[in-house]
């Protein structure tokens, strides 16, 4: 485990969009054969007991879509890097030290000067925050789900019918869990890891999106509004 962080590391400093890409097209497609086994072992009954079967055209969408957009999360984390910048990554983790009786002005000062860093970043950290979760998010959010309807086929409609319907309730579930994770990443994690870091949490999140983009889809459309309403007049003929 150890030799692939240093081979991953490497390859990321030398060529970060690539490798960034590569890792996402490998946890997107984890994400979504979560999604796909879990509906199919334990949330889907058998329809007139034949079971359902993976479909991997849906795991290469989501594949494409997330490699696609890789890049805009390497340069957004470089983006807030640059526009809140942080003195020192390490501030968090500077200890202590028992003040030395003979220099009590100078060890005033070291307190002093740390507090003054922690408070900075602190700020900074928020800024990050309220940029990711108030701009990012969305984007990403409207991204995907336009995409997706694209990507099986629908028009315009079709993807607007589908931001309207997904993105706000995805969104608010996201800020339950994204903040904690998201303030991990900003104030502990080196720039090079930040996407990687949060793409082992959305390993997970995928598996939550992929399920939205699909059967709650679906099940949205059964409870009464179906899709067909939305299509083109050639579709409904």
């Amino acid at each position: 485990m150890a030799a692939f962080f240093r081979f991953w590391t490497r390859q990321a400093e030398a060529r970060p969009f690539v490798t960034v890409a590569a890792t996402e097209a490998c946890l997107s497609a984890c994400g979504d054969l979560l999604a796909q086994t879990l509906h199919i072992h334990f949330l889907a009954p058998e329809d007139g007991g034949k079971k359902k079967e993976y479909d991997f055209w849906r795991t290469s969408r989501f594949v494409l879509f997330s490699t696609c957009v890789s890049p805009l999360g390497v340069r957004w984390h470089r983006f807030l890097d640059q526009r809140f910048p942080i003195r020192s990554q390490n501030t968090w983790f500077k200890t202590r030290r028992k003040p030395n009786t003979g220099h009590s002005a100078a060890a005033a000062a070291a307190r002093a000067k740390r507090r003054s860093e922690q408070k900075q970043a602190a700020r900074q950290v928020g800024k990050r925050l309220l940029s990711d979760v108030l701009l990012y998010e969305p984007t990403m959010y409207t991204l995907f789900f336009g995409s997706m309807a694209v990507l099986e086929g629908g028009g315009l409609a079709e993807a607007k019918y589908r931001i309207s319907q997904l993105l706000l309730p995805t969104y608010l579930t996201g800020l339950t869990i994204s903040p904690i994770v998201q303030t991990i990443n900003f104030a502990f994690v080196p720039l090079i890891y930040r996407v990687p870091f949060g793409s082992c949490f959305d390993l997970f999140w995928d598996s939550y999106l992929s399920w939205v983009n699909n059967e709650k889809l679906a099940m949205m459309e059964d409870g009464g509004e179906p899709k067909a309403t939305l299509q083109s007049p050639e579709g409904q003929e």
